[in-house]
């Protein structure tokens, strides 16, 4: 990582644009992905099909969570020239660990193995994933004004679930073993050779970035640096009520893989035949949403953004006490269309935060992840000791906390 960004001095028109196209074709590329690399919904069905418990199922979108302590290591470690480079070595290390899982499903290996990788994997994406997530937020606030990242979140989050809805209802296809010749566990493989190449483009479009420069600061030691960062997060009430927020938020949003597992009791088909569909179908409403919120943040401030995506997976999490059959299947749009709240929530801190303590400042609020890790495991002993009820009504409290947590934020401006 010695080659330093490609920098610029004064924002143009014409750098905006190519900033916010870098931006979105990644998320398009990322999305159409997503049946891979949003860990959770294929992995437990996968790990179900292996055998493993519902706790063990949980595992992969646990270790994904636990991935994104990361962030805050790399906001002391690395200069803001490496900002964009970074991100281009970690979607090269997401295409790796992709071929990795396609060793184990191509080649004989025994479940214990195959669901070992699959958590391991698990663990890498969420290193990556969340990395990624905030330097190429960094590089498109380096890269944009705030009216410029406003467009290319709209469009990025507008469009790119479209390209997950038709990445997912392929994986639909494989999974349920429509495909002449494809079979499992080969079909659970080449949905990782599909999203390979599409993690090397992302290398590509990633180096196109034209960012902002920004002196380099010789980094404090790493205790006397994570102790000041703490005191200037939590003395600041609006970061940290989000902070919180966002952690209750996540609580919710973890029990994806329990609604997947349940939909053998309101669907009576197996989680691994309807993935696909559940896939595009999550996608599907979050497209839809993605316009939708950004023109609520627009017209109502952020506060009232963050609050839709938390009444949205609220709404997902209580469905399966009313619903059954294949109606019970909404509840992955809603929650899908609530998910917009990881960006929102990103993009709340990045506006109430100084240039020079941004990264910072979405590093601490990345750090909800590994703490909220335990959330898909409690999920799953929930499942195992009281039933999906259970887990379900846990999600729905806490959907209750961070609703309650945002009313307290007070009212924020609309962009102008």
């Amino acid at each position: 990582m010695s080659a330093p960004a490609e920098s610029i001095t004064i924002l143009t028109p014409e750098v905006e644009r190519r900033n916010g196209l870098a931006f979105i074709w990644t998320q398009l590329l990322v999305y159409f992905s997503a049946p891979v690399l949003y860990v959770g919904v294929v992995q437990a069905a996968f790990c179900d099909k292996l055998g493993a418990s519902a706790t063990v199922a949980n595992l992969p979108a646990s270790t994904y969570l636990l991935g994104a302590v990361f962030p805050l290591i790399c906001a002391w470690l690395f200069p803001a020239r490496l900002e964009k480079r970074i991100v281009e070595v970690a979607f090269a290390i997401v295409a790796v660990s992709m071929l990795l899982v396609c060793c184990v499903v191509f080649l004989p290996a025994p479940s214990w193995l195959r669901i070992t990788v699959v958590i391991g994997q698990g663990l890498i994406i969420g290193i990556i994933n969340s990395i990624t997530n905030i330097y190429m937020f960094k590089c498109l606030a380096r890269g944009t004004t705030e009216a410029g990242r406003a467009w290319a979140l709209k469009y990025a989050f507008g469009f790119g679930p479209v390209a997950a809805v038709v990445g997912s209802l392929s994986a639909q296809l494989l999974l349920a073993e429509k495909i002449p010749g494809l079979h499992y566990p080969y079909n659970f493989g080449v949905l990782y050779v599909v999203a390979l190449p599409c993690m090397v483009v992302c290398v590509l479009v990633s180096r196109r970035y034209r960012i902002l420069d920004l002196p380099n600061v010789s980094p404090p030691p790493f205790w006397s640096y994570l102790g000041e960062s703490f005191r200037a997060f939590v003395v600041d009430r609006r970061l940290m009520l989000a902070w919180l927020a966002f952690l209750a938020w996540y609580f919710t949003l973890s029990a994806m893989t329990n609604l997947s597992l349940y939909t053998r009791v309101a669907v009576g088909r197996a989680p691994l035949e309807l993935a696909g569909l559940i896939m595009a179908l999550r996608f599907g409403l979050k497209a839809v949403a993605g316009f939708g919120i950004g023109a609520l943040a627009l017209r109502f401030g952020a506060r009232v953004a963050l609050m839709a995506t938390v009444v949205l997976v609220g709404c997902a999490i209580t469905w399966p006490f009313f619903s059954s059959g294949y109606g019970y299947l909404l509840a992955f749009g809603l929650m899908g269309a609530g998910e917009l709240g990881g960006v929102y929530f990103v993009n709340y801190v990045i506006s109430i935060s100084p240039p020079a303590t941004t990264t910072r400042n979405i590093a601490f609020l990345s750090l909800v992840s590994p703490v909220s890790s335990v959330a898909p495991a409690i999920h799953g002993s929930l499942t195992d000791a009281y039933g999906f009820n259970a887990s379900f009504a846990f999600g729905a409290a806490m959907a209750v906390v961070s609703f309650l947590l945002l009313l307290r934020l007070g009212r924020t401006p609309a962009p102008v």
